[in-house]
C-alpha cells in the first residue's frame, strides 16, 4: 500500500513539475517576444546635457509603438529633450544612470490640437506639456533613473529690498503646463523614477483615465516654485497613489472632479492614496474646487504630513480662473482618512469649506480616523446658510494647537449638521515648538 502511494505522488510530482517547465518556458517567451528594447541612443540621442535631443526620441518611441511594444530605454546620459508623446504598449524606463532633461527653450514645447479635447478649455488655456499620453492604453514610466524638468530656468526670484523672499514667479508663458500629461489613457503605470525641478506646471496630471498607478514616485523642488503641483487627478477612476515621496510648492495630491474639458462628464472615484510622505507650502491632500463635479468613494490612508501650510483640505474656493473651473453642482461623499501624521502645519490641519457663489450640491459622509495633527489651527467645518455640510466622523483623533499661532485655537463649525466625535481630543501645546516662526 505504501508503495502504490508512494509510486502516485511521485508520478503527480513529475507531472506538476512538467507543467511547471513548461509554463516558464512559454512565459518567458512571451516576456522575450514582448520586452525588446529600443535604446534611444541607436536613434540619434545624445545624452551629452546640451544636444536637444526631441526628434531621436520620438523616432525610438514610434519604432517601439510600431512594433508593437516594448521598452524604450534611457541610460548612460543626461538627454535634452522637449514635447515627448507616448504611444501604446511602450514603457519609458529610465535607467539608474539615465535622465531626460527638460528643454530650457519654449519653442520646444508646442501647443498641439486634439480632436478628443479643446485646448481653450483647459486650465491656463493651453496644451503645452513634456510627456503626453493621451488615448492610449498600456503605457509605463519606470526605472530609477530621473526627469529633471529644468524649473529654474522657467522661474527667477522675487525681490524685495535687495533680498530673495523665497518665493518664485514664472519667466515665460512658453513653457510645459504640466510635465506629465495622461489624457484618456487605459492601463497606465508610473513606477520608482525621481522627478524634481518642477515649475511653473503640474507635475502630473491624470485626466479622465482609468486604471492608473503611480507607485514608489520621488518628486520635489523648491517650494517657492510656483504651480509646483505633485499628483494632480481629475475625473478619473480605479487610481491607486503608493509609497510616494512628494515635497513641492503647490498642493501635493490633488482629486478633483473639473469637467470643463471632457465631452462627456464623469466623476472621480475610486481613488487610494496610501503610504506617502507629503511637504508644500500650499496644501498636502486638496480634494475639489470651484463648480467641481461628482467626487466620490475614495480612501487615504498612511500618509506622514509635514512642514505644510495646510494638510487635509476638501475645500470649494470663492474665486478660481475661468479655466480651471466648471459649471457644476459639486458632490463629495464618502471619503475616508485613517492612519494619518500631520506635524508642523501652520493653518487647519482639516478644513472643509463652502465659499461663497459655488454650486452646490452636497458635501457628506467623511471620516476622519486615527490622525494626530500638531498644527497652527485646529480643524474647521465651513458651510453656508444655503450649504449645509454634513455626517462628519472624528474617531480616535488628536489635535494639538499652538494658540500663540492664531487668536482662535479652537475647532470652527458653521452651518454643518451631524458631526460625531469619538474618542477625540482638542488641547493646546506649545511643547517642541513645533511651529515654525
Amino acid at each position: 500500500m505504501n508503495k502504490t502511494f508512494t509510486e502516485f505522488f511521485r508520478k503527480e510530482a513529475n507531472h506538476r513539475t512538467g507543467l511547471i517547465k513548461i509554463f516558464l518556458c512559454i512565459f518567458c517567451a512571451a516576456m522575450c517576444a514582448s520586452g525588446k528594447d529600443f535604446n534611444i541612443s541607436d536613434y540619434g540621442a545624445i545624452g551629452n546635457g546640451t544636444n536637444l535631443n526631441t526628434e531621436a526620441i520620438q523616432k525610438c518611441i514610434d519604432a517601439c509603438g510600431g512594433a508593437g511594444g516594448g521598452r524604450v530605454v534611457v541610460e548612460g546620459g543626461r538627454y535634452v529633450t522637449g514635447t515627448i508623446f507616448l504611444r501604446s504598449n511602450v514603457e519609458l524606463h529610465l535607467e539608474a544612470n539615465g535622465a531626460l532633461l527638460a528643454s530650457p527653450e519654449g519653442k520646444a514645447y508646442p501647443e498641439f490640437t486634439c480632436k478628443e479635447w479643446d485646448k481653450k478649455m483647459a486650465p491656463r488655456y493651453t496644451s503645452r506639456c513634456w510627456i503626453y499620453a493621451g488615448f492610449i492604453e498600456n503605457v509605463s514610466i519606470t526605472g530609477m533613473g530621473s526627469l529633471d524638468c529644468n524649473g529654474s530656468v522657467f522661474c527667477d526670484p522675487v525681490i524685495k529690498d535687495g533680498k530673495e523672499t523665497g518665493i518664485y514667479t514664472r519667466n515665460t508663458s512658453t513653457l510645459p503646463a504640466r510635465m506629465i500629461f495622461i489624457m484618456g489613457c487605459t492601463n497606465v503605470r508610473l513606477e520608482d523614477f525621481t522627478m524634481k525641478h518642477m515649475a511653473g506646471g503640474w507635475g502630473c496630471w491624470i485626466n479622465d483615465s482609468q486604471y492608473v498607478t503611480a507607485t514608489k514616485l520621488k518628486m520635489y523642488c523648491n517650494p517657492g516654485y510656483p504651480n509646483s503641483d505633485g499628483i494632480h487627478v481629475n475625473c478619473s477612476c480605479d487610481i491607486m497613489i503608493s509609497d510616494c515621496i512628494i515635497h513641492c510648492g503647490d498642493d501635493s495630491i490633488i482629486v478633483r472632479a473639473n469637467t470643463n474639458l471632457l465631452k462627456e462628464k464623469r466623476p472621480c472615484e475610486r481613488v487610494i492614496v496610501k503610504g506617502c510622505v507629503l511637504s508644500t507650502k500650499c496644501r498636502a491632500v486638496r480634494i475639489g474646487y470651484r463648480n467641481d463635479g461628482i467626487i466620490r468613494n475614495c480612501t487615504f490612508s498612511d500618509l506622514v504630513i509635514t512642514d505644510s501650510a495646510r494638510g487635509l483640505w476638501i475645500e470649494l474656493p470663492g474665486r478660481a480662473n475661468a479655466s480651471d473651473m466648471s459649471d457644476n453642482h459639486t458632490q463629495i461623499s464618502n471619503l475616508r482618512f485613517n492612519n494619518i501624521v500631520i506635524n508642523r502645519t501652520s493653518l487647519a490641519p482639516i478644513l472643509i469649506q463652502v465659499c461663497p457663489d459655488n454650486k452646490f450640491g452636497f458635501i457628506r459622509d467623511i471620516h476622519f480616523s486615527n490622525i494626530t495633527a500638531k498644527s497652527g489651527k485646529a480643524p474647521q467645518i465651513l458651510g453656508r446658510n444655503d450649504a449645509v455640510i454634513e455626517d462628519i466622523y472624528f474617531n480616535d483623533c488628536v489635535f494639538v494647537v499652538d494658540p500663540v499661532s492664531t487668536t482662535n485655537p479652537y475647532p470652527i463649525m458653521n452651518f454643518a449638521k451631524r458631526i460625531h466625535f469619538d474618542n477625540t481630543v482638542f488641547t493646546l501645546g506649545y511643547e517642541d515648538k513645533f511651529l515654525k516662526k
